[in-house]
């Protein structure tokens, strides 16, 4: 029966995940084609939308992995071995020993790219908090900053073998990820961003007559 439950639940949420990315896509190209630049070549408007649709898609399904989280943990068998974390309930079968590694393979993404953060939030009052991020099986994580803004982490080795951190910020309304050093840039840039939305917002309102 668990194994039922937990298979449906595994289910329901890859659907919430395929609803949540077409919603964003949506979301994401209806801003690129409403508010295109003006004075841009006509040639450039296609690329631009689609370009806003997977930004849309990707920050919009991030948010929602909040939500999600656990649901989809309980569907990777977290109730059937949470209990032991010390040693872990031997698995049934293949499956659940997939299951087990794959909660473990997200949980070390999220508290790799928590660890790390130290290079660039000193505070560890923010960016070192792993309950924050949200690790992938592929070893990157995401750390929700605000709807259509997420950072993003991944590893990988120089041509001398030294393991480089690399944090990106994404955001739905600029797809180019832009690399953060530090915390007081993240700061700019959410700033910055902030202003131009207020002010998109007030260009966007009628008139008052």
């Amino acid at each position: 029966m668990n194994t039922f439950v937990r298979r449906t639940t595994a289910a329901l949420t890859e659907a919430a995940d395929a609803v949540t990315l077409v919603a964003g896509a949506a979301t994401g190209a209806w801003a690129g084609y409403t508010y295109v630049p003006a004075g841009l070549d006509a040639a450039l408007h296609l690329p631009l939308t689609g370009a806003a649709a997977l930004a849309g898609a990707f920050a919009v399904n991030a948010a929602a992995d909040l939500l999600l989280t656990p649901a989809r943990r309980f569907a990777h068998g977290i109730p059937a071995y949470a209990y032991d974390q010390e040693h872990g309930a031997v698995p049934g079968d293949l499956d659940e020993a997939l299951d087990q590694v794959a909660v473990a393979a997200e949980d070390d993404a999220a508290r790799r790219a928590s660890q790390a953060a130290y290079r660039i939030d000193l505070s560890k009052s923010l960016l070192s908090n792993a309950d924050r991020w949200r690790g992938y099986t592929n070893g990157e994580a995401t750390f929700y900053l605000a709807p259509g803004a997420v950072l993003h982490h991944h590893r990988e080795e120089d041509q001398y073998g030294v393991l480089l951190h690399h944090y990106l910020l994404l955001t739905a309304e600029d797809p180019t990820p832009v690399p953060v050093t530090n915390v007081q840039q993240l700061h700019h840039e959410l700033a910055l961003r902030a202003r131009e939305a207020a002010k998109a917002a007030v260009e966007a309102a009628p008139s008052a007559v």
